[in-house]
């Protein structure tokens, strides 16, 4: 196979930065890729997986969405004698000469546009996702929710359209370590039982939903409710954590900011369950996680968690509040339920790992190289 290039650059990104990993644990251990040149920016340098030492890596030191991402990518490309290149994101550069592989992982900035920061984001994001579309020799999406999104909206073809799903790191899929997850819990300052959300402030992932649907849960006088711990994008003296606050929920609202993914696995692990109400997924890889773990999930009814999860999870409607609390009441009420609900869960996610993310990428490789 000529030479290769992947542009890790967001390895530092929650979902993007999975992918990346994903793959380029699988691509060092499958041993086919003899002529890898991987860019990353100096700071995440440090968060490159155990690779071959004949691989490359040239610092690329420019951020995302600028400009001059479009001159330093594809001219680094260009240098380093790069025949393919992978851009792991919609964002693609243009003046790159070489052939393209893109991955899109959602169209969220094109879909909920009344969530973008900037009134110029939303043309921005749907022309290069178009670019990216037309551009590419092939686009990747994660799931075929994403695919329709980008046929029905960009008239992205089928020749060129692969869906390749996320696998599931291994740490989630290895069995629970009871000694060494009390251990975690110990040093997070955090005791069973509790609900688990992980996410950020993006208002798709509809965090202030669930704490919405949290204070109903706790005044409804059904009994004891537990702790609700958030993790990821939550730190302890950020915005949510005072919102938390104001709605009377102080001491009953953990936010942890960000925690490993051993902290992230053992958190699942003594989880009563994981709640995710989200109003969007491209895919929806912490719902996976959470299911590789066993821990019961509800979440968000919509395409993409359809499409991951099958009937392995509680699905309801996010932007029902109230409906939302009679789900986590559910759940915590009905043991046998947490228990079908855990078991499905687990035989679903195995099914998604990451060397079958990696040969199928792979395969798109070979397939842009053979082109004419």
């Amino acid at each position: 196979m000529r030479r290769l290039g992947i542009d890790a650059r967001k390895l530092a990104d929650f979902g993007i930065g999975s992918y990346l990993r994903g793959l380029l644990v699988e691509f060092a251990r499958g041993g086919e890729l003899d002529d890898l040149v991987v860019f990353v920016t100096p700071e995440n340098r440090s968060q490159l997986p155990d690779m071959p030492a004949h691989w490359r890596v040239i610092e690329v030191d420019a951020g995302g969405y600028t400009v001059h991402e479009q001159l330093t990518l594809p001219l680094a490309a260009w240098r380093a004698g790069v025949k393919v290149l992978h851009v792991p994101h919609y964002v693609l550069p243009l003046l790159y000469p070489g052939r393209l592989v893109v991955t899109v992982h959602d169209i969220i900035h094109v879909l909920f546009p009344e969530f973008l920061p900037h009134p110029w984001a939303f043309s921005y994001a749907r022309w290069f996702i178009r670019a990216a579309v037309r551009r590419a020799r092939r686009v990747i999406t994660v799931s075929e929710t994403t695919a329709g999104d980008l046929r029905r909206l960009f008239g992205a073809t089928e020749a060129r359209l692969t869906v390749i799903p996320h696998g599931v790191d291994e740490v989630f899929l290895e069995p629970a370590d009871e000694v060494r997850d009390e251990q975690v819990l110990r040093r997070l300052a955090i005791a069973p039982p509790y609900l688990l959300h992980i996410g950020n402030h993006k208002p798709h992932k509809n965090a202030e939903g669930l704490l919405k649907a949290y204070q109903i849960l706790v005044h409804d006088g059904r009994g004891e409710t537990p702790p609700l711990v958030m993790a990821g994008g939550f730190r302890p003296d950020g915005e949510l954590s005072g919102r938390a606050g104001a709605m009377g929920l102080s001491g009953r609202v953990i936010c942890l900011g960000h925690v490993s993914r051993t902290e992230l696995a053992a958190l699942f692990h003594r989880a009563t369950a994981f709640v995710y109400p989200t109003l969007y997924e491209g895919f929806g890889l912490p719902v996976l996680e959470a299911m590789a773990c066993g821990v019961p999930v509800v979440a968000g009814d919509v395409a993409a968690v359809r499409e991951v999860t099958g009937e392995a999870v509680l699905r309801v409607n996010p932007r029902d509040v109230v409906e939302l609390a009679a789900a986590m009441r559910k759940v915590l009420g009905q043991p046998e339920m947490r228990a079908s609900l855990g078991a499905r869960g687990r035989r679903r996610a195995e099914a998604f790992r990451w060397h079958k993310a990696a040969e199928a990428t792979l395969a798109v490789y070979r397939a842009v190289q053979a082109e004419g």
